[in-house]
Order: C-alpha cells, then sequence, then structure tokens
C-alpha cells in the first residue's frame, strides 16, 4: 500500500487509522508513506504510528521542489517488497474492506482502477481516528457522491464490455497493480510536475502492454477528505505544462525514461516498524 502526502498530517493520521482498521488481509500488507519533502509533523506522526500500527511501516521523502507526485509514487514501489502495488493518497480514508476487496480483484493482464468520493469540509472535520481504527466509518457519506459514483462505476462497466481504450480512467487515488506490470513501463513518468495527468499517462504505457483497466468503483473507493486545492491545480488540466508534455508524447515510449529507474539521487528511505521489517529496494 503507498500512500503520497505532503504536509497533511492530519489528513495523513486519518489515513493510517483506516489502514489500522483493514480485516481479512492481516499479515498480508505493508504501508509505505511516501512524501514530497515535508517540513511540519509529518515525520513525528509516523514515528509515532509506527509504535502502533500492526503491519509493517516505511517513510520515503526527499527535498521538496514542487508538487512531484510521480516521484514520490515510484519512490513508494521502490521501497516496498511485495508483489502487487496499490496506490491511494494521504487526504484519503480507505473502508475497512478496501484492501481485501482490492486483493480478490487482482488478475493476470488486469490494472484495477478506481476514484474516490469526496466529503466536504464540515463532513471531513467530523472524521475521526480513533473511530476510524476500530473500524467505525463514516456512515452517512453524501448521497449526491455515491450516485455519482455509482454511475461512473456503471458507465466504466460499459467501458470494459466494448473494449474502449484508456477507459476506465486511472486515478492515483485508487490503483491496483502488479509490480511487474509497472517495472515493465518504469513507473511514473517524472517529468509530470505538479497536478494532474501522470496517471493518465502510466495507462496509456501499460496499455501498450496489452493490460487492460477493469473498474473496481462499484466495490470500494477511498472517501477523500476536503482540503484546499494544490496551487498547480486545474480543472481538466487545461493551460498547464502537464498537458502540454502530455500531447507532446503521443508517440511516448511504453518505458519512459524519467521513471522509477534513472540515475538520480537516492530518496531517504526509513523503515519505521517495530514489527520486521524486509528488505526494502532502493531506486537504481
Amino acid at each position: 500500500m503507498i500512500v503520497s502526502t505532503f504536509e497533511r498530517p492530519g489528513h495523513l493520521l486519518r489515513c493510517l487509522a483506516s489502514l489500522e482498521a483493514q480485516r481479512g488481509v492481516e499479515g498480508l500488507f505493508e504501508v509505505v508513506v511516501t512524501d514530497d519533502g515535508s517540513q511540519d509533523q509529518t515525520l513525528r506522526l509516523i514515528t509515532e504510528a509506527a509504535r502502533r500500527v500492526p503491519f509493517p511501516l516505511t517513510f520515503t521523502t526527499h527535498q521538496h521542489d514542487g508538487f512531484r507526485l510521480a516521484r514520490c509514487r515510484n519512490e513508494g514501489a521502490a521501497a516496498s517488497s511485495a508483489p502487487y502495488l496499490l496506490f491511494t493518497d494521504g487526504d484519503c480514508i480507505l473502508p475497512p474492506n478496501h484492501l481485501r476487496i482490492h486483493l480478490a480483484a487482482r488478475r493476470p493482464g488486469r490494472i484495477v482502477a478506481g476514484d474516490c468520493l469526496r466529503l466536504d469540509a464540515a463532513a471531513s472535520a467530523r472524521v475521526d481516528a480513533d473511530a476510524l481504527r476500530a473500524a467505525r466509518f463514516p456512515a452517512r457519506l453524501p448521497v449526491g457522491e455515491r450516485l455519482r459514483l455509482g454511475l461512473k462505476g456503471l458507465r466504466a462497466k460499459l467501458y470494459e464490455a466494448a473494449r474502449t481504450p484508456l477507459r476506465p480512467r486511472l486515478s492515483g487515488n485508487n490503483i491496483g497493480l502488479w509490480r511487474d506490470d509497472y517495472e515493465q513501463v518504469n513507473g511514473f513518468d517524472e517529468q509530470f510536475v505538479g497536478w494532474g495527468l501522470e496517471d493518465h499517462d502510466l495507462q496509456v504505457r501499460l496499455e501498450r502492454l496489452g493490460l487492460r483497466a477493469w473498474s473496481i468503483l462499484l466495490h470500494t473507493a477511498p472517501v477523500h477528505l476536503w482540503h484546499a486545492p494544490a496551487p498547480s491545480f486545474a480543472r481538466n488540466n487545461e493551460g498547464t505544462a502537464n498537458l502540454a508534455y502530455f500531447h507532446a508524447l503521443i508517440g511516448r515510449p511504453t518505458c519512459c525514461e524519467d521513471g522509477l529507474v534513472k540515475p538520480v539521487a537516492q530518496p531517504t528511505i526509513m523503515p519505521l516498524s517495530l514489527a520486521t521489517v524486509r528488505p526494502v529496494r532502493r531506486v537504481a
């Protein structure tokens, strides 16, 4: 389970609490919190969590230099050892059966795609970490959001049946795929800096391997806790450097050059669990 974060310790605390409450997967998963260079209380929070959580916990970070989500996700994958990778964000909480459902959905040749349900500021403030640890997941989720995701999940099944290219879309808060497939395309392209499209680019390259997206939306979805949008956020990526870069790479290689393996400085990788931590895999 790879959890990306940057300077939202209150959100991350609740994300980890929801991972503590996962049912039916005891002893079957590890967690890597992969940080974009936070200078706040994030490291202290992770250190304290390591004394409590029932799973191996690893922390990676690097010097902050803009919003580098693609780099975070690659560093998280490199620091993990599992054969199957699940991605989410540190501003999301997960239903207690989320990991079990994802693991049951694994198939060769399949990328598992999803999305999240979004809470507003007032509802997010009511989400309590202790309640999440006790598997008391918020029961009153917005009807409009549940309907939106349900309809999106039904459309996704139509896309699957029609074998529509690049549909259903990957969303970085709810992705599952085999490590071998991720390594074949060299992970996320780290030339995507700022908000958006790094997950869509990954899907383009994975489909070139013959992999197809399968939607998990009708079965499970994270819940996104409210926060102000990232400074680089732009609706539909309009006017962003990432959009220009994406369109310039229509003929992009399947294996990106600036990805999981590259000749760059190592991130700081810190195994923090008090339980036995398996050796971490470092970026080459």
